[in-house]
């Protein structure tokens, strides 16, 4: 893959920040070139009272084929006022919400559902709250957040994923691997900072504190930990309609 395309669309201040893929052609969509951003729309779509979900992953020249196939069955990514037409009216309404991994050249999806009366059944639909959207060691999750009255819905790491870098803390502490664990603190810093991210982040920089004070003492410094992870606010979409990534593949 090459660099990021010269036309990415990211919207001017005022512009509607959460709409660029809605209304676009079946042949031609919108595709997001940032992870965090594509994270957040998925969560946008489940909090707006997505049902069901088919997830995947496609090669980015084989995207618009797929999407144009979702199509012919489902109302996919309508505007905003023909997809609340559409759902008043009992019909089922689709978001397909793609993010490009520009190393791999693939495109990671999630086909959102509304389900309405004509819903085609044979589909191997999940359900959001009953099997969790998942995406590169995270997973879609209801929380409560201590003094809140109601869960929150937010992105966090896998309990497998969480255990890992875990273990990888507490190993490379013991063999005094600094320059590993300087790493793992970095790359840490650099999470998306979704509520359920932002705890566990925070767990996991109280265990690093623990385990060198257990086990390299007083003696030796501790490395420096950042006092927190940046939140996620508001992001604008930033991404390019399929035919322009298209053109950038070799």
């Amino acid at each position: 893959m090459t660099n990021k395309p010269q036309n990415q669309t990211t919207p001017k201040p005022g512009q509607n920040r959460t709409s660029a893929y809605r209304g676009k052609a079946a042949t031609n969509p919108y595709i997001f070139t940032k992870k965090t951003v594509w994270m957040q729309r998925v969560g946008d779509g489940v909090r707006a009272g997505a049902e069901l979900y088919i997830q995947g992953s496609t090669r980015l020249e084989k995207v618009a084929f797929l999407v144009a196939k979702f199509a012919a069955r489902y109302k996919v990514n309508l505007s905003r006022r023909t997809d609340l037409q559409a759902r008043k009216s009992g019909e089922t309404v689709t978001r397909w919400l793609g993010y490009l991994d520009d190393k791999a050249g693939m495109v990671n999806w999630v086909l959102l559902c509304w389900p309405g009366e004509d819903l085609d059944r044979s589909e191997l639909w999940r359900p959001v709250h009953e099997q969790r959207i998942r995406h590169s060691g995270y997973e879609l999750v209801r929380i409560t957040k201590p003094g809140a009255k109601a869960p929150v819905l937010t992105w966090r790491y896998e309990k497998p994923q969480f255990e890992k870098i875990h273990d990888q803390i507490v190993q490379v502490i013991r063999l005094k691997q600094d320059a590993i664990l300087d790493q793992i603190i970095h790359s840490l810093h650099r999470s998306p900072g979704f509520g359920g991210v932002r705890q566990q982040v925070k767990k996991l920089w109280d265990i690093t504190r623990k385990e060198w004070k257990r086990t390299r003492g007083a003696d030796e410094p501790a490395p420096e930990i950042p006092k927190n992870i940046g939140y996620v606010r508001r992001l604008p979409d930033v991404g390019a309609l399929w035919s322009e990534l298209v053109k950038k593949t070799p």
